[in-house]
């Protein structure tokens, strides 16, 4: 609490003192300035009299706007002899519940500023044939008292002093952010007001020095300093439990995030030897399979040439037989026509060799069939 009254004190004081400053900055800033004020009278046609009147019973600001036209401007500039910008220096006011409009001119020198509202004023006369009015008549000239002033001189104090408020708010605040971002105050004080807050021990100062940071101990009894020595034991402990439960935590979680990497990497490792193994097992298991088709095609091409041999020692063994029977049937005709015996001598052997001929084929027949089962089974 003391430090923020110190806060608010410091900042009432930076702020007078800068509105002092901004005061006298700005006087001397601004230049002195001179008004000439002069009054125009307007008399309204009775048809549009009305037309011309503003709430406040006044003038409409048609004739601010005419005023303040480039028509009437260049021409109180060639009346004036001058080609400064008039506006700059021009204010046109209707005064509330009358037909008089002043016109007003600031300038930094009083007969300038006299020559330049007379000269606007002139003119102005003569812009009946603009705005529909029966007359304007000029009530009275430009003034010149000769008395100078600072135009807006307390306004722009007020902005500048709140401005230096503002700055001194601003570093204030972060002079505070800092100090309590980065102060350090000691341990023992800092238990003794904890203990002071929730026992209610009266805060006393004594000449008796009872810690090494020489902390001035409230003057209470035995019995409280031995309390109090139990509260910080008490504290401490607290806060070594707080701290090394904090610390297993922190271990605990360290150590289950290390265990679920590991396993995380074991798992890609084993999914990736998986990956690898089918692959292989799926390339030999294809190599074996084309190497099997192609030694059954290899088999059924050999069979299907054995086969085609044996039916062609069958057709042999057909044509045997076929001889056998011709050469039987010459016979029985040799023994009806005795004079051919030497032809069926002859005959006989041919029918000899023919079956001997006949009987190989049987057996390479025999053995056909051998492999021919053979190979069946491989087949299948």
């Amino acid at each position: 609490m003391r430090k923020f009254a110190r806060g608010i004190l410091v900042l009432l004081l930076v702020t007078i003192l800068g509105g002092v400053g901004s005061y006298l900055y700005e006087y001397n800033t601004i230049k002195d300035m001179y008004k000439s004020v002069a009054q125009l009278y307007v008399v309204p046609g009775e048809a549009n009299e009305a037309t011309l009147r503003a709430e406040n019973g006044g003038l409409k600001d048609d004739f601010s706007i005419v005023l303040n036209s480039d028509v009437v401007l260049s021409a109180a500039k060639n009346l004036a002899g001058t080609s400064e910008n008039l506006e700059k220096y021009l204010t046109v006011n209707s005064v509330a519940n009358s037909n008089i409009i002043e016109l007003v001119i600031v300038n930094p020198d009083q007969n300038t500023a006299k020559t330049y509202v007379d000269a606007i004023a002139a003119t102005a006369v003569k812009t009946t044939t603009i705005i529909p009015v029966e007359s304007i008549q000029i009530l009275s000239e430009g003034t010149s008292t000769g008395d100078s002033f600072k135009p807006d001189l307390m306004l722009k104090t007020v902005r500048l002093t709140a401005l230096v408020a503002l700055v001194t708010f601003a570093l204030e605040m972060l002079v505070l952010f800092f100090y309590l971002a980065f102060r350090k105050r000691p341990e023992i004080e800092d238990e003794y007001y904890d203990y002071e807050r929730e026992y209610g021990a009266k805060s006393k100062k004594s000449s008796n020095k009872r810690f090494e940071n020489d902390y001035i101990a409230p003057n209470v009894s035995n019995d409280a300093i031995v309390e109090f020595d139990e509260y910080i034991s008490k504290s401490n402990k607290e806060k070594e439990a707080v701290e090394t439960e904090a610390k297993a935590e922190e271990a605990v979680a360290e150590t289950e995030a290390k265990v679920e990497e590991a396993v995380a990497e074991t798992e890609a490792k084993v999914e990736k030897t998986v990956a690898e193994t089918e692959a292989k097992a799926e390339e030999a298991v294809a190599e074996t399979e084309a190497k099997v088709e192609e030694t059954v095609a290899e088999t059924e091409a050999k069979v299907d040439e054995a086969v085609a041999e044996a039916e062609i020692k069958t057709e042999e063994v057909e044509t045997a037989e076929k001889v056998e029977e011709t050469a039987v049937e010459t016979a029985k005709t040799e023994t009806k026509e005795e004079p051919k015996l030497a032809e069926v001598a002859a005959n006989e052997d041919e029918v000899a060799e023919s079956k001997e001929v006949e009987t190989k084929a049987e057996e390479k027949v025999e053995v056909k069939k051998k492999k021919l089962k053979i190979f069946g089974r491989v087949k299948k």
